[in-house]
């Protein structure tokens, strides 16, 4: 793609003395504008540490030093935070309204209303929060308000809401719960309601919170019932038995076989009919109960579990468990049966480019190779993994569509504000807020601004910002945007001293973090390569690095270097195979030993693939193998989307 950059224009001067004196003058201009810029940051650096002292008179001494820097909003948001629940809540909403194009505007009212109510403010909290508020601690607060105010059955209806949760509630409702309870409302059916919620959720310390909180020996009893099935589910086929058939105890016996079902899947399979039967549950709920042991038994070694979980996923309509089973004939080289699961699924579902790419190989290999060649023809030229594997079947070149833009200042010209102070945030390596500012960005622009705004982040060279901004336009075909070449040095550099293609280095940090230098995973992944600190620890030992705290994971070239020593160790792993490799990077090398002697050699690569189980490790593998591609399109480098011993490998 090629971005085209409108020129502004300069006459060209005849006089060279002309040219020499508005060099001279730029040069001036620029370097008093450095100076005034260091003195600004100096200024903004002395109040963000008064605001730490909490210092707000002396802040606003000193504020029209730097009423025009672009990060001052910052400051006046911390000074306005300082005493916040003594400001008013026209004050609020005005501060609000002020610096609504700053992500940190749609902030102020969560710290204003733990203000409020701290200070136990109910009437000017109701004043200002006139609708429900996101989060589980200001709604506490919200509908405390109302109860405050006067305003019972809404109150207790929001307290009804926030009860229904198999998890831990905010201390923060602890209030409006003891007023709901003290006024009769709560009762002890919302109790082993939200048992049943905490039995779900696996949580066996919350039940036995709430079973403490009955009241009538009629619920305490099936309280102690709930909490033995929790603790001995194999004795669910019992409690089935010997309780009446309604929709509480159908509940709760549905829920004891599933976790019965994860603890001993053979002992589940063995009750389930009966239990089916004890509780008279419908087809309905038949069904659902069965896709779940169906799941746990798609591995299982018994004929006769087999034939019991393929008639019921025959009568499912659920297609993620359909799905699965298409996974494990292909898992079994068993091509029939995946040509007639697949006959299964809705025409939309099959339609998709996986299904058709699958089927398309199902009938090549059961001899219908003209069928099976057509159907994949009609496949080729998509940008799209199934797309490519259908190319290389059937011996075409890979194609795919790509798109370009032309880079137009006048679309970006709304945002110019915010862009000087994203910039100048990236500039002071306050990379997070950078980040925020341009999340907030994006969810103020239509499509055709948000490509600008991707286009312009490619120009200043912020890849991650680029990257976040060409996939929220549905750029898929614009390779460039979506693919930035960024720090190719340290790619090349490990790369090279590790006989890994920087390609495939480069691939894996973009699926990894999209970039991203500071990204961290929610179990605790970090930086480019999204490299876990316990690895990173195993890493530097195992090849001696210099390695001192996790914090050294956020800087680009020592998070380059680990997570390419690891990879490394893994391609030496399995014989330079990228398949099992990339699969271990993301599963670990445990999973991929489970899933190869699931497959017994029975697969080519593609097949491999498709048959892993985890969907997050399924798409991770095949869009390294396109990223690369993709890379390799924008680079200009050779290179195969299967290396000849991966193709040849028996999986």
């Amino acid at each position: 793609m090629t971005l085209t950059f409108p020129k502004s224009l300069h006459g060209i001067f005849p006089l060279l003395p002309l040219r020499v004196m508005l060099a001279c003058c730029a040069a001036i201009t620029a370097h008093a504008w450095a100076n005034d810029l260091q003195q600004q940051r100096a200024v903004y650096d002395k109040a963000q540490r008064l605001l730490d002292k909490g210092s707000v008179s002396e802040y606003v001494n000193i504020r029209d030093q730097i009423k025009d820097y672009p990060l001052t909003p910052y400051t006046d948001y911390r000074a306005f935070l300082i005493n916040i629940a003594q400001r008013t809540p026209a004050e609020v909403e005005n501060f609000i309204e002020k610096y609504k194009t700053l992500p940190f505007s749609g902030r102020i009212r969560a710290p204003y209303i733990d203000g409020l109510a701290q200070r136990g403010l109910w009437k000017k909290l109701s004043d200002f929060q006139t609708v429900e508020p996101r989060g589980e601690s200001y709604q506490c607060h919200y509908y405390y308000a109302l109860y405050r105010t006067g305003n019972r059955e809404v109150a207790f209806k929001g307290a009804e809401k926030l009860w229904q949760s198999g998890e831990s509630i905010s201390d923060a409702c602890d209030s409006l719960f003891s007023a709901w309870d003290q006024s009769g409302s709560r009762t002890d059916q919302h109790i082993l309601e939200r048992m049943q919620l905490a039995f779900e959720a696996r949580n066996g310390s919350l039940m036995n919170y709430l079973s403490r909180q009955l009241r009538t020996s009629k619920a305490k009893v099936q309280a102690e019932e709930i909490k033995v099935l929790f603790t001995h589910p194999e004795r669910v086929l019992e409690f089935a038995l010997e309780h009446s058939e309604n929709d509480w105890y159908r509940s709760v016996t549905a829920m004891a076989l599933k976790k019965l079902a994860r603890k001993d899947i053979k002992k589940a399979f063995s009750a389930f009919e009966q239990v089916v039967s004890a509780q008279n549950m419908s087809i309905e709920q038949s069904q659902a109960l069965a896709d779940y042991l169906s799941f746990r038994l798609m591995n299982t070694d018994s004929l006769l579990q087999q034939r019991w979980r393929d008639k019921k996923i025959a009568s499912s309509t659920n297609n993620k468990l359909i799905e699965r089973r298409i996974r494990l004939a292909i898992q079994d080289a068993d091509w029939q049966g995946v040509i007639n699961w697949i006959t299964l699924l809705p025409e939309s579902n099959q339609s998709s480019l996986r299904w058709q790419y699958w089927l398309g190989r199902s009938e090549l290999a059961k001899g219908k190779t003209k069928q099976g060649s057509e159907r994949l023809e009609q496949i080729v030229g998509q940008r799209n993994f199934y797309s490519v594997a259908a190319a290389k079947e059937i011996k075409r070149s890979i194609n795919y569509p790509v798109s370009t833009i032309s880079f137009h200042q006048e679309a970006v010209q709304p945002f110019r504000t915010a862009l000087i102070r994203i910039e100048e945030l990236i500039e002071r390596e306050k990379i997070t807020a950078a980040k925020n500012e341009w999340e907030w960005l994006l969810d103020r622009a239509d499509d055709e601004q948000k490509e600008m705004l991707a286009a312009y982040a490619a120009n200043k060279q912020w890849s991650h910002l680029s990257v976040q901004a060409s996939i929220q336009a549905k750029m898929w075909d614009n390779i460039e945007l979506r693919f930035p070449v960024a720090h190719r040095w340290w790619f090349d550099f490990y790369g090279e001293k590790h006989s890994i293609d920087p390609i495939t280095l480069m691939s894996v940090a973009r699926q990894e973090s999209a970039l991203d230098v500071l990204a961290r995973s929610p179990v605790g992944a970090r930086g480019i390569m999204q490299v876990m600190p316990s690895t990173a620890k195993y890493t530097a030992r195992k090849y001696q690095l210099m390695y001192r705290s996790s914090n050294e994971l956020y800087e680009v070239g020592k998070n380059i270097e680990i997570g390419s020593h690891y990879l490394k160790g893994l391609l030496e792993r399995y014989d330079n195979n990228r398949v099992f490799a990339f699969a271990a990077y993301n599963a670990g090398p445990n999973r991929v030993k489970t899933w190869r002697e699931r497959t017994q050699g029975r697969l080519d690569a593609y097949a491999f693939i498709e048959a892993i189980p985890i969907k997050e490790t399924r798409g991770y593998v095949q869009n390294i193998l396109m990223f690369e591609t993709y890379y390799r399109d924008l680079l200009g480098v050779d290179g195969a989307f299967l290396n000849q011993h991966e193709i040849e490998t028996r999986y």
